[in-house]
């Protein structure tokens, strides 16, 4: 019986092989093109030297999206019922008008958003917003119809 099993796997392989052979040739292939035209000359020049894109976005996010600018510390997110406790008091609030400097960022609170400028790049936390100042850190309070989110930095 071993026998058979012998000869079944030498015819096997030996047809496998002149398959596998015969379809990993290369092909006969000729490609035939006539030129038409003026033949022109080729110039190449060095490219210009490519200028930073602007970035541009709006949400409660922007300051997060600077880390070498703002380290966020915490983040709190829910109904502003719920969070209304953790809102620092109005007198530790950041003045509309105000103008901070973090690395290479410049903030600027005005009085409902406060927006953010790092080279060509503009950024926004829109209204309803308001920067505090919180044990040396700087705390975001952004509210988004019923919600409240409070960042820490």
């Amino acid at each position: 019986m071993l026998r058979y099993y012998v000869i079944a796997t030498a015819i096997v392989v030996a047809l496998g092989s002149l398959v596998f052979a015969r379809r990993f040739t290369a092909p006969d292939l000729r490609i035939e093109a006539r030129p038409t035209g003026t033949p022109t000359v080729e110039t190449h020049h060095a490219e210009d030297a490519i200028a930073p894109a602007a970035f541009a976005g709006q949400g409660p996010w922007v300051l997060s999206a600077l880390p070498e600018c703002f380290d966020e510390q915490s983040r709190v997110r829910g109904p502003a019922a719920a969070l209304a406790g953790r809102v620092p008091p109005a007198t530790a609030r950041i003045p509309a008008g105000t103008i901070l400097t973090s690395g290479a960022c410049t903030l600027t609170v005005g009085a409902h958003d406060i927006r953010v400028r790092r080279g060509p790049d503009r950024l926004r936390v829109p209204p309803e917003a308001a920067l505090y100042r919180v044990d040396g850190r700087l705390v975001l309070v952004a509210r988004s119809g019923e919600d409240l989110e409070i960042r820490r930095y």
